[in-house]
């Protein structure tokens, strides 16, 4: 109806979301897994990892979130989320407003994926933000070494951990979200590509995705720097290792020349 308001929220529950065995007859969509609940709330879900109500009380998706259960992959501690409130004006475009209100001509299942998929990436990017910032402060005493031309102190296996973690979370990064894929629905509805291309614009998808790019570029070149420089270390103490070896030998050598 004209005027009328629905609350929107999405949250990163886990790294991923197992969505095998969770296909439904009553399901709007398969790729996200959408669908309405008995309470009248809508439910999205994304193998990303996210979950979007649309609709819902904070008991009812703590609901659906438990019935989740163990299909949540590593959960997040800490989730990220992000809310909006869905205004429906049947005699107006689909536009994002300047209040933050996303104003839709109407509530149906293609609009509304649209909007779950556009705040389902932005918690995904925004989980993505918070683990790069915390690599690039903990990685920041190695780069203020690599400045002084030395590495940093401690032992090797600590280095080493700093470099796994960094790559670590290059590879669980690496195609989590994908922004120049077309959400599904776009496919069968082109039409709303301009009201797709408007949900990118408002939530800074592209820019933070350009971002994350060049964070991970950062974290890249120092843990390869680091490699290199601890294997250049290593092969230094091998060389002076057999120096040593051969030093010890010639003056066995000499010993025995000497004294027999």
């Amino acid at each position: 109806m004209n005027g009328d308001t629905i609350s929107i929220r999405a949250l990163q529950l886990g790294d991923r979301i197992d969505l095998k065995g969770l296909e439904r007859e009553d399901a709007f969509s398969s790729n996200p897994l959408g669908f309405r609940t008995r309470a009248g709330g809508t439910v999205v879900l994304f193998k990303s990892g996210a979950a979007v109500f649309i609709g819902m009380t904070p008991v009812e998706e703590e609901d659906v979130i438990r019935g989740l259960g163990q299909r949540i992959v590593e959960p997040m501690a800490e989730r990220e989320s992000e809310t909006a409130q869905i205004v429906i004006k049947p005699d107006e475009e689909d536009i994002t407003s300047p209040t933050g209100a996303i104003q839709l001509k109407a509530a149906d299942s293609n609009r509304l994926l649209l909007v779950a998929e556009a705040l389902a990436v932005s918690v995904a990017v925004a989980t993505d933000e918070r683990r790069i910032a915390r690599a690039l402060e903990a990685m920041e005493p190695v780069t203020a070494s690599l400045v002084r031309r030395t590495l940093p102190p401690g032992p090797k296996a600590a280095l080493l951990a700093q470099i796994g973690e960094a790559l670590r979370i290059q590879q669980r990064l690496a195609d989590r979200v994908d922004l120049d894929a077309k959400p599904d629905v776009l496919w069968d509805h082109p039409a709303l590509e301009r009201f797709w291309a408007k949900l990118v614009d408002e939530y800074d998808l592209p820019q933070r995705a350009r971002a994350i790019e060049r964070k991970l570029a950062v974290i890249r070149e120092t843990a390869e720097t680091m490699t290199d420089l601890i294997s250049t270390r290593t092969s230094h103490r091998l060389e002076w290792y057999i120096i040593a070896l051969i030093a010890f030998e010639i003056v066995l050598g000499l010993w025995d020349r000497i004294f027999k």
